[in-house]
């Protein structure tokens, strides 16, 4: 059974002892591939191995030791030392030390040096599992980032320690020169939403003045239309009726009203006589 590989993202912690070494990634199954044909003109090809005669089974580790790192291959068992590929850390690319093969993603070619003549020599290395093979690449390239990183810092207190010395150039001066006025407006702003806020609600109170007119003009228009129409005036004064005349011809109404009535139309009676 294919054993999975376990992988750590290099980076070194801080309270490290000075050549502490911390296993990044391991993996109990890599095969190791001893001689290898010469790389062509595009590269090593792992079709030209022999992939199924390998020499031996190894435990396949990523080891971090102070800012370094090397492949180290050791025996499954006994974890025996065959052979070390260190990584470079001074931003030679990684592939002088480890190179894919160019016909597949599960081998590769390690430059195995020996530390204590410093001879070296290249060996295969491939794994069973795909996925063994991409946690070996991702903590190749985990390496690669922190060797950038590293770089970049180096350079960036190399360049502020020049300036600080007065090297390359004059140091920045960042204090503040005479005769340089920086207007500060404490409040303005405060200021201006507060006028804005009082002209908006002078706004608000002029609108609901004008509302509150209006509607009391419509209330009074209302009122007028319900207004009733005056009253007639009175009717002209009418003759009182004759007065009701007694059995004998007499007049019954009685006082000088009678006899008024009698005397206006004594003229008539006389004529009609005639």
């Amino acid at each position: 059974m294919a054993t999975r590989s376990r992988l750590a993202k290099v980076s070194l912690p801080t309270d490290a002892e000075p050549g502490a070494e911390l296993v990044k990634w391991s993996c109990k199954e890599g095969y190791v591939y001893v001689p290898i044909p010469p790389a062509g003109a595009t590269g090593h090809r792992a079709d030209k191995w022999d992939v199924d005669k390998w020499l031996k089974a190894l435990k396949v580790e990523l080891v971090a030791q102070d800012d370094n790192m090397l492949v180290r291959l050791s025996d499954q068992e006994t974890s025996e030392l065959f052979a070390e590929c260190p990584l470079p850390c001074d931003g030679t690319p990684l592939t002088t030390a480890v190179e894919p093969v160019v016909d597949s993603s599960r081998y590769f070619v390690l430059r195995v040096v020996d530390p204590e003549t410093d001879k070296h020599a290249f060996i295969g290395l491939g794994f069973r599992e795909r996925s063994d093979a991409s946690g070996f690449t991702t903590g190749l390239d985990e390496y690669r980032k922190y060797v950038k990183r590293k770089q970049e810092a180096e350079a960036m207190r190399a360049e502020h320690d020049r300036q600080e010395n007065g090297e390359g150039g004059a140091p920045r001066d960042y204090s503040l020169k005479e005769n340089i006025v920086i207007p500060l407006k404490i409040g303005s702003m405060k200021r201006q939403e507060a006028e804005e806020a009082g002209r908006a609600a002078g706004s608000n109170t002029a609108a609901s003045g004008s509302g509150a007119k209006a509607a009391a003009e419509a209330a009074a228009q209302g009122v007028a239309a319900l207004k009733l129409a005056p009253p007639p005036p009175p009717a002209s004064r009418v003759a009182p009726a004759a007065a009701a005349t007694a059995p004998g011809g007499s007049a019954q109404a009685g006082g000088g009203g009678a006899r008024g009535d009698t005397d206006e139309w004594g003229d008539f009676t006389g004529t009609s006589t005639l």
